[in-house]
């Protein structure tokens, strides 16, 4: 199932994206894990962190339609996971976009034009706002 979510000028809540940006669903995920780091000819990224749960699996940044690209990818299991969003924070702690999940595994959303650079914290939270496992990336893209 591919999820699409877009900005609306609706009241936000919790289950909408806070910030600009799709949601769809990423075929073909190459990305960070554990300690890994990932390459493509614009952009690297590297995974400094990654907390003690399972959900969040990879990220990585990519070009992708003139824009610089987020890649998210959840576990593949077919239990239903515990999972209410997955919250991007910067280097600051300061919450750049919110992602609101469904049922599906891969997410990719825009965080800005090549040239583009910088650390993120990948923060999923269950339904009573509880995290459950987290993530921080480093990134540069080229254009």
């Amino acid at each position: 199932m591919v999820s699409d979510h877009t900005p609306s000028s609706e009241a936000l809540s919790r289950r909408k994206i806070l910030a600009s940006g799709a949601v769809i669903g990423a075929t073909g995920l190459a990305g960070c894990s554990g300690d890994a780091s990932s390459e493509s000819p614009d952009c690297t990224t590297t995974a400094l962190e990654h907390g003690d749960g399972d959900v969040l699996q990879q990220a990585s940044a990519m070009i992708s339609d003139e824009s610089v690209a987020l890649l998210v990818s959840l576990q593949e299991s077919g239990d239903t996971l515990p999972i209410e969003s997955i919250l991007l924070k910067n280097s600051e702690g300061d919450l750049l976009n919110e992602i609101p999940t469904t049922d599906a595994r891969e997410y990719r959303i825009t965080i800005g034009s090549p040239p583009h650079h910088g650390r993120l914290a990948l923060l999923a939270e269950n339904d009573q706002s509880d995290e459950i496992d987290s993530m921080e990336i480093e990134y540069h893209c080229t254009d």
